[in-house]
């Protein structure tokens, strides 16, 4: 069972973009999430969770060109967790979401954006011959 989220977090590594044997753009991203949190010695990071994310088609070809390592980014997405043994034995548990959107965070930055042509707006139902509002 998957469930929807919403992550704030940094990429941990440049994102890694793939294509399929259909010819479909896949993309892996690593992002880190964790709380802060004021302590007698100063801040520190609380609930760091490391996170898999997949993105598929444009919206993986668009990321790959935008993101790289470091970016804050924001990710909407259908998360579950994957449980796994490693070398040793030892029961582990891993966080993936399938993104359905990814975005910059723009918190602490700035970002120009170009639009993407669209190869066919047929069964787009966003875009229409009417007069705009």
């Amino acid at each position: 069972m998957s469930a929807g989220i919403t992550l704030t977090g940094r990429l941990v590594a440049d994102p890694e973009l793939r294509f399929g044997a259909n010819g479909n753009a896949v993309l892996n991203l690593r992002v880190v999430t964790s709380g802060r949190r004021k302590t007698d010695e100063g801040w520190v990071d609380v609930d760091t969770t490391f996170w898999s994310v997949s993105a598929f088609r444009q919206l993986a070809e668009n990321a790959a060109e935008s993101l790289s390592k470091g970016d804050l980014v924001i990710v909407t997405g259908k998360a579950k967790s994957r449980d796994w043994e490693d070398k040793e034995g030892n029961k582990r548990t891993s966080w993936e979401v399938a993104a359905d959107h990814i975005g910059v965070d723009l918190v602490r930055t700035t970002t120009k954006t170009n639009q993407v042509a669209r190869s066919s707006t047929a069964d787009d139902a966003w875009v229409s011959d009417a007069a705009p509002f």
